[in-house]
């Protein structure tokens, strides 16, 4: 067992160590309770407050407390910390102070694979559906991944699949750095915009740590990567085996697009030679785009063509990646983790595909993002029939003035000014939006949850809101 002031760097190194998980109940921080039982470390964790993770792991026996801090790490040997919590925070201070190591989770995560040929899927949207379509593809194709994805996975009822192959795919937080650690065979990049800038200080600086994280592939590693716009600065160096993915444009190319509701169709050709016929089960051109980075992730790992393209068709979805909730007095609900501009704008597309008008009710997700992309917030919910905008998730981050919920939701409305202003509002409570929502929607409509904090758990009382309008309407 080899531990250092950074903790691990092997599987085995783990054994039998008492590892504290910080935020246990992110969906990242979730998918390492597997690995790290199966290595033998004991495991306790703390969360700021219940949800489906944590109640699963305290009803299995793991010790789970509520809120952070010191007094959780007694006979702690590691405390692993998400990285929604900032380095200075009480807890990580106590454990540095009581000379306990202390990893991020992508260093975890590292060490914990170390053993093992990774594909990393990294970039500012598509990523948890991305990975989960590699893993699931992968398997089919009989190499028994490990997979580690951002999100529960309907199939598996976490964000974790323990496969006993060589292979392991894994989705990488590009949000504080900390994906560097992760060195991986094949780097999947689904695209790359000004994001995090709250750490990375500019684009300039995000797509130089790209560069860096790429540049140490070899020439006989594969990168994934986008056709066309991908910024130039981010592959500065990198020597690694390109392969080009686009809708239209790349090596991988997708012909024949059908756009449905459910779900697309298409065919998939890589440089010119038809592979056959793909089904993608979740709607919107965007999610082609996934799939195809998919397959190219697939190819590079196989070294050949023969991808089991038909499989994709049962891989399901990742828990808040477009989940249906019904219909309900003819109005339909949809929820969407989408969070930034470019991702609203294309989960309202594929919303669009059923007909009818849209409402929205959306939850800013830190005040940081609302403050750098302000503008295109403004713009992007144009395909929105109603928006109500509550107050912002902040994830650890306090307040900043003319970046809350209020000032997005105003920004909306003036873009909007020659659309009726009411259709845009801001709500403080989430009462009060559902019943916006409600009030607006009709036969046909669709309502958008969207947002990457805790909005989901306003669904059961929007859903009973509907529920009741159409027993008072009968």
């Amino acid at each position: 067992m080899v531990i250092t002031a950074l903790g691990p760097g092997k599987p085995s190194d783990f054994h039998n160590l008492h590892v504290h998980l910080m935020g246990i109940g992110g969906a990242g921080m979730s998918a390492l309770v597997p690995l790290l039982q199966r290595v033998g470390a004991r495991l306790s964790g703390c969360d700021l407050a219940d949800n489906e993770h944590t109640r699963r792991f305290r009803a299995a026996g793991l010790p789970v407390e509520l809120g952070h801090g010191a007094e959780h790490l007694a006979a702690v040997d590691i405390l692993v910390h998400t990285s929604a919590v900032s380095h200075q925070h009480v807890e990580i201070r106590a454990a540095q102070a009581l000379g306990i190591p202390v990893l991020s989770r992508q260093a975890c995560l590292a060490a914990l694979l170390s053993d093992r040929c990774t594909v990393a899927v990294a970039g500012s949207h598509g990523k948890t559906s991305t990975t989960w379509m590699i893993g699931h593809l992968l398997a089919a194709a009989g190499f028994d991944p490990v997979v580690l994805v951002g999100g529960t996975v309907a199939a598996l009822g976490s964000g974790a699949r323990m496969g006993d192959g060589d292979w392991a795919v894994v989705e990488v937080d590009e949000s504080d750095g900390g994906f560097a650690h992760t060195q991986p065979a094949v780097a999947v990049v689904t695209n790359l915009e000004p994001e995090h800038l709250d750490h990375y200080g500019s684009f300039a600086a995000l797509c130089a740590t790209f560069a860096t994280w790429l540049g140490r592939m070899g020439p006989e590693q594969h990168l994934v990567l986008p056709a066309g716009d991908f910024p130039a600065a981010a592959l500065r160096g990198v020597s690694a085996q390109q392969i080009s993915v686009g809708l239209d444009a790349g090596m991988l190319q997708a012909r024949e697009i059908v756009l449905g509701a459910e779900g697309s169709q298409c065919r998939v050709q890589v440089e010119g030679l038809d592979l056959g016929p793909m089904q993608v089960p979740i709607p919107g051109r965007h999610m082609i785009t996934n799939a195809l980075m998919a397959v190219a992730a697939v190819i590079a790992v196989s070294g050949r063509r023969q991808v089991p393209l038909q499989a994709l068709a049962n891989s399901g979805r990742v828990a808040r990646r477009f989940t249906h909730h019904g219909v309900v007095d003819g109005v339909r609900v949809i929820e969407d983790y989408a969070h930034h501009p470019t991702e609203i704008r294309a989960t309202l597309a594929a919303a669009a595909l059923y007909g009818g008008r849209l409402q929205v009710l959306f939850q800013p997700h830190r005040y940081t993002r609302t403050r750098d992309l302000l503008p295109d917030f403004a713009s992007c919910f144009d395909a929105a029939h109603a928006l109500v905008v509550v107050p912002t998730y902040a994830a650890s981050e306090e307040p900043l003035p003319g970046a809350g919920a209020e000032a997005l939701a105003a920004a909306v409305a003036d873009h909007r000014s020659d659309q009726a202003p009411a259709l845009t509002q801001h709500s403080r409570q989430w009462s009060a939006a559902i019943a916006f929502l409600c009030a607006h929607a009709q036969d046909g409509d669709s309502i958008l949850v969207l947002g990457a904090g805790d909005i989901g758990e306003c669904l059961p009382q929007l859903l009973s809101a509907l529920a009741q309008r159409k027993a008072e309407m009968q």
